[in-house]
């Protein structure tokens, strides 16, 4: 097994004092990518936490006709919706090919987890035979995000797990479910990277993820406004 550790620090004079301790590893002649994270309240002060990861695929995994998958019970959000909602023709079940002029697409989804509390993503390309799958828990990332950004140039898909909901830092004050770190305390996540190699590998993440929930099968389903209360 391959490994690296490390520490990243955010501090401020009267402010938070909060550390990182990322571990990631990786087992070789393997194909996942596994990460450990913790997050620790270093400073004195009760101090508040939201988290977020953003991991960007691109060509040649992204091309035209590359397909996105995860196990949504609904369709939560969208930050494109009104008009603007279908003026692209990109849903987000399907990429396009680079375009010019494209503005991006968000979606906040409310997916569900198997019996292990597990949360599989994926981006597959059926053509090449490759996929790319996000494994995160539900009790740590309750949320999920999918952003689109399909410009030439800057061609990209990003699968988002949060701690929190797309509606922020003081609407998750307001709601009671913003996360506050006292002294001393921690918070952990974990998430998987994992190719899949071939048409069976697809096939099987694609049984995975629609046995937990069957993801809507148009391609812009209307977002139904219901953000899920969150635990403390």
């Amino acid at each position: 097994m391959l490994w690296a550790e490390g520490i990243v620090q955010q501090a401020a004079v009267f402010g938070e004092d909060l550390h990182l301790i990322r571990r990631i590893e990786a087992d070789v002649g393997g194909n996942e990518i596994r990460l450990s994270d913790r997050v620790v309240n270093h400073g004195f002060n009760r101090t508040p936490h939201m988290y977020f990861y953003h991991i960007n695929v691109s060509h040649p995994l992204l091309d035209q006709g590359s397909r996105y998958l995860a196990p949504i019970r609904d369709v939560v959000w969208a930050g494109h919706t009104g008009e603007r909602y279908e003026a692209q023709k990109v849903g987000y079940r399907t990429a396009p090919a680079p375009q010019l002029g494209f503005s991006e697409q968000v979606w906040q989804h409310e997916m569900g987890a198997d019996d292990k509390g597990q949360v599989p993503v994926a981006v597959v390309n059926d053509r090449l035979g490759l996929g790319f799958e996000v494994v995160t828990r539900k009790d740590q990332l309750p949320c999920a995000y999918q952003w689109q950004n399909f410009q030439a140039g800057q061609y990209a898909l990003g699968i988002e797990p949060s701690t929190h909901h797309v509606l922020g830092d003081l609407a998750a004050r307001e709601r009671g479910e913003m996360i506050w770190l006292e002294h001393g305390e921690a918070r952990a996540y974990d998430a998987v990277f994992r190719v899949l190699d071939g048409a069976g590998e697809i096939a099987a993440a694609e049984g995975r993820i629609g046995a937990i929930a069957r993801q809507p099968e148009q391609d812009y389903p209307r977002p139904s406004g219901n953000f899920p209360r969150l635990g403390a």
